[in-house]
């Protein structure tokens, strides 16, 4: 009999020792933080999930997972913790008091990494923008404090979120983040080297309570207690003018001075990935629409407009545009290069004026040997970021789903019969 109880008490141990997704050996610690800092400069990037191999030659265990936004946030903190075997614990945002943890045990008959995969696609399928804030909290404007592997968020109206890949020695965020999820976005995330409007990551509520701006992971002892009292809680961030928010926060960021040149480059790389991903949200909407060529459901509208992403292409010309026009009073462009003026001439022709103006006057732009970011569109078309900035400004890119692609895409101005006929909720237009 006593024999039998070590055995019955060797397989039960034995099954719990296994039932976790993964065993804890390391805790979190400042040493931990600093080394995930690292991890997420060095290792975190827009391919993580669609690179079929490593650079050491083996096969990636995390490829095949399309992420939205708050999924890429919470599997950049999974994974680090999984692959240093250190415990991953967030609030269970279905449950009030309970948590999830890499404790779980319902995938125990699986191998380990494939223990992880699923424990990752449930932390897809449970949390999302809206349980960030309960997991994270608001951190004070220094290098140590808004670093690599924290959070940029936007409150609930926009319910966007961004990965801190690194803050850049100019003080501008490199942001790993996606928000396309779907058969034509393919498995890659996507990544901007630049501030987000302001207005549009707190627009409803610029508080501390907001659950926006940046923001760090809370540690699993103080899940459970208000968020004031997290080690490095501060509402500093929220004590600046939004008008003056960015300037302020890069300064205090920066550890070195961003050249004319650089400036723009990097502006304009960030107008030419949300021209390009736009290809890819826009084609989701028109493959949905072949299918169920009916007025859209509420829920279909809200996957498939794009209001708040193109507001942003239009927030970051408006950038390029302003700091164009900064570069031009301060010293007539002379540290552009030909190329580079050439192009924003193309873009922005009457620079001088303003903006509302420049875009009744624009003509239709051709593609040229001055053209930058050509883009394909609905199959054989194409156009560059002249034209494409000159119909987003004129009002006449729609952000309707229910709309056909040549309207989406201002080859036709609209809104179009079907369009006026179906319910639509929320949209965008430029407010120049």
């Amino acid at each position: 009999m006593k024999l039998m109880m070590i055995l019955i008490a060797t397989i039960i141990m034995g099954t719990k020792a296994q039932a976790a997704v993964w065993a804890d050996v390391n805790q979190w610690s400042q040493d931990w933080e600093s080394r995930y800092s690292s991890w997420v400069k060095n290792e975190w990037n827009k391919y993580f999930f669609s690179r079929q191999l490593l650079p050491n030659g083996q096969s990636n265990p995390y490829y095949g997972f399309r992420v939205d936004c708050a999924d890429a946030v919470y599997s950049m903190r999974l994974i680090f913790a999984y692959e240093n075997r250190l415990p991953f614990v967030i609030k269970d945002p279905t449950y009030s008091g309970a948590r999830i943890s890499n404790k779980m045990s319902r995938w125990d008959r699986q191998r380990e990494i494939e223990r992880v995969r699923s424990f990752l696609n449930y932390i897809h399928e449970t949390t999302s923008t809206r349980s960030l804030p309960g997991d994270t909290y608001p951190v004070a404007i220094n290098r140590k404090a808004i670093r690599a592997g924290g959070v940029l968020a936007t409150t609930a109206v926009n319910h966007h979120s961004w990965t801190i890949k690194e803050i850049l020695p100019i003080g501008v965020p490199y942001l790993v983040y996606n928000s396309v999820v779907g058969s034509h976005s393919g498995f890659t995330m996507q990544e901007r080297k630049s501030w987000p409007n302001p207005n549009w990551v707190f627009e409803g509520d610029f508080s501390s309570s907001s659950g926006a701006g940046f923001r760090y992971w809370r540690p699993a002892s103080y899940l459970s207690r208000p968020v004031w009292k997290v080690p490095g809680y501060s509402t500093e961030q929220f004590q600046i003018s939004l008008s003056k928010w960015t300037k302020t926060l890069q300064s205090r960021l920066a550890t070195q001075q961003e050249d004319d040149t650089s400036m723009i480059l990097r502006l304009v790389e960030n107008v030419c990935v949300g021209f390009k991903d736009r290809v890819s949200y826009v084609n989701e909407a028109l493959s949905y629409k072949r299918q169920y060529p009916s007025c859209m459901s509420y829920e279909a509208f809200d996957i498939y407009s794009s209001p708040s992403r193109d507001e942003r292409i239009f927030d970051d010309l408006m950038l390029l545009r302003r700091t164009y026009k900064e570069i031009l009073q301060r010293n007539n462009g002379q540290n552009l290069t030909t190329d580079q003026k050439a192009e924003l001439t193309k873009i922005f022709p009457y620079i001088n004026q303003s903006a509302s103006s420049e875009t009744r006057q624009m003509p239709q732009q051709s593609i040229t040997e001055d053209s930058v970011c050509v883009v394909n569109y609905l199959s054989s078309r194409t156009m560059d970021m002249a034209e494409f900035k000159r119909r987003l400004f004129a009002g006449w890119i729609s952000n309707n789903p229910n709309e056909r692609g040549e309207y989406r895409w201002g080859v036709l101005r609209g809104p179009s019969d079907h369009a006026r006929y179906c319910p639509s909720w929320g949209g965008w237009s430029p407010n120049l």
